[in-house]
C-alpha cells in the first residue's frame, strides 16, 4: 500500500475513530482548537555533524519533510559497544519547550547542547554549549530553567539558565550527581549501564530521572524542585523490579509510567508527597521484546518495542493502574524496523515513531480502543546511521 492509499484508508480510519470517541470519549473529539504543532522534528545524531529535520504535519497526520538544519555539534552514529538502533539509551534527546518557542538537542559525540529558536517552519540556531559532563542524552525544560542529562562518565545533572533570547547560562551551583559511573568505549557507554531520561512532573514539584543497571537492578530518583527552579540537593531513590526501568512519561493525574527493557513491561506509580514511587501497576508484561521508549496519550501509554519492531499500549485507568491492549501489539512498523523513539500528538490522534534501521518516520491513527493504524511512512535520515530523538 502506497502512502496516498495509506492516508486514504486513514481518513476513513479518523471519521471512524473521531465518531467512537464522540460516544465513548468527548476528549478524543476532532477539534481544530488542539492542532497543537504542525511541525514534528527529527535528530539524525551523524557522528559527523548531528542535524535536525523538519517534517511537516498535515491535519490527517501526514508527513512532509521541509529542511535540515545542522545543531553545530556532532552525534555518535550507530555507537561502538551496543548493536543498532539504540546509541544514546535515552528518551528526550531532542525536546521542544513548553511555550514552543525553543527546540533544545543533545550532540552527544561533542558534549554539547543546541538551541534553536523555532520560527514557523523554521530552524534558527542561537547557541551552542558544553553540556557540562559527557555523552548528553536527554533534556528537561521548565520556566526559564533547563536541565541536562549526561550519560557516561560520572553521570550529572547540569543546570542552565535561558535567557529571553535563548541563550544558555550555565549554573555549576545546580549540577548533580546521579550515582552511575559507566565510561566510554570508543565514543559510547554501555548504555546498559546509563541513565536513561528525565522529565518534570506535571505539577512541576519533581524532577525525575530513570537509570539503568542491567547488572542487577535500576531505579529512579526524584528531585524536589523549589520556587526558583533549583533542585534539591540529594533526590528520593525508588528502586525498579526491573534492571532497566527507560522511557517514562505522566499522565493526566500525575501518575508516572514507565517502559522496563530487560522485561519489555511496564509499571505505574504515584509520586508521594516525600518524593517516593508507590506502586501501581508493577510488570505488565506485553509479551514482546525491549520495550524501551514510551509517551502518554490520554488514556493509553504506548511504547515502542526494539526487539520485535512494534508498537504496544496500555490503558490507564482512573487509579493510574495499567491493562495491556489486544494481546501486547497495539501496530506493528514495516519489515525490518527498529523504533528509537516515539511520541503523540497533542490532540491524541496521531502517534509518531521513530525507526533508526530505516531512517524514517512512521505515523500511526490512534483508535478509540488503542490500537494503532499505520497511515504513512516518510524518509527523513539515512537508514542505520544513529538517528535517534524526535520532538513535537
Amino acid at each position: 500500500m502506497n502512502t496516498s492509499q495509506k492516508l486514504a484508508t486513514g481518513l476513513v480510519g479518523v471519521l471512524a475513530a473521531a465518531s467512537a470517541a464522540q460516544a465513548q470519549d468527548q476528549d478524543r473529539l476532532l477539534d481544530l482548537r488542539r492542532f497543537d504543532s504542525p511541525y514534528v522534528y527529527v535528530m539524525s545524531n551523524d557522528i559527523q555533524g548531528n542535524s535536525v529535520a523538519v517534517l511537516k504535519r498535515n491535519f490527517f497526520g501526514g508527513l512532509e519533510k521541509t529542511s535540515v538544519v545542522s545543531t553545530g555539534g556532532k552525534g555518535v552514529g550507530v555507537g561502538t559497544t551496543a548493536p543498532p538502533p539504540d546509541p544514546l539509551g535515552s528518551q528526550n534527546a531532542l525536546l521542544k519547550s513548553a511555550d514552543g518557542r525553543w527546540l533544545f538537542a543533545t550532540n552527544a559525540g561533542s558534549n554539547q547542547v543546541s538551541v534553536f529558536a523555532i520560527d514557523g517552519s523554521r530552524l534558527h540556531l542561537v547557541d551552542v554549549q558544553s553540556s557540562g559532563g559527557s555523552y548528553p542524552v536527554s533534556v528537561a525544560q521548565q520556566g526559564n530553567r533547563l536541565y541536562v542529562l549526561n550519560g557516561a562518565g560520572t553521570s550529572t545533572i547540569t543546570a542552565f539558565q535561558v535567557t529571553p533570547g535563548g541563550q544558555l547560562v550555565a549554573l555549576p551551583g545546580q549540577t548533580r550527581l546521579i550515582g552511575t559511573d559507566t565510561p566510554l568505549v570508543g565514543n559510547q557507554p554501555n548504555v546498559g549501564m546509563t541513565p536513561a531520561q528525565l522529565q518534570f512532573s506535571p505539577d512541576g514539584r519533581w524532577l525525575a530521572v530513570s537509570v539503568k543497571d542491567a547488572s542487577a537492578k535500576g531505579w529512579f530518583e526524584l528531585f524536589g524542585v523549589a520556587r526558583d527552579g533549583s533542585l534539591a540537593r540529594d533526590p528520593v531513590i525508588t528502586p525498579s523490579n526491573d534492571p532497566q526501568p527507560f522511557g517514562f512519561d505522566f499522565d493526566a493525574r500525575g501518575h508516572l509510567v514507565t517502559s522496563e527493557a530487560a522485561g519489555s513491561a511496564a509499571s505505574s506509580y504515584d509520586i508521594g508527597r516525600d518524593g517516593d514511587l508507590r506502586a501501581i501497576s508493577s510488570d505488565v508484561a506485553n509479551h514482546q521484546a525491549a520495550a524501551c521508549w514510551l509517551t502518554v496519550s490520554g488514556r493509553f501509554a504506548f511504547s515502542a518495542n526494539a526487539g520485535k519492531g512494534n508498537i504496544s499500549a496500555y490503558r490507564i485507568g482512573n487509579d493510574g493502574s495499567l491493562s495491556v491492549v489486544n494481546g501486547g501489539v497495539a501496530g506493528s512498523l514495516e519489515a525490518g524496523a527498529a523504533p528509537t523513539d516515539i511520541k503523540a500528538s497533542a490532540d491524541g490522534l496521531f502517534l509518531y515513531v521513530g525507526n533508526s534501521l530505516g531512517g524514517n518516520v512512521d505515523t500511526f491513527l490512534i483508535l478509540a480502543d488503542g490500537r494503532l493504524l499505520q497511515v504513512g511512512q516518510t524518509p527523513v535520515f539515512a537508514g542505520a546511521a544513529g538517528m535517534q530523538g524526535l520532538a513535537l
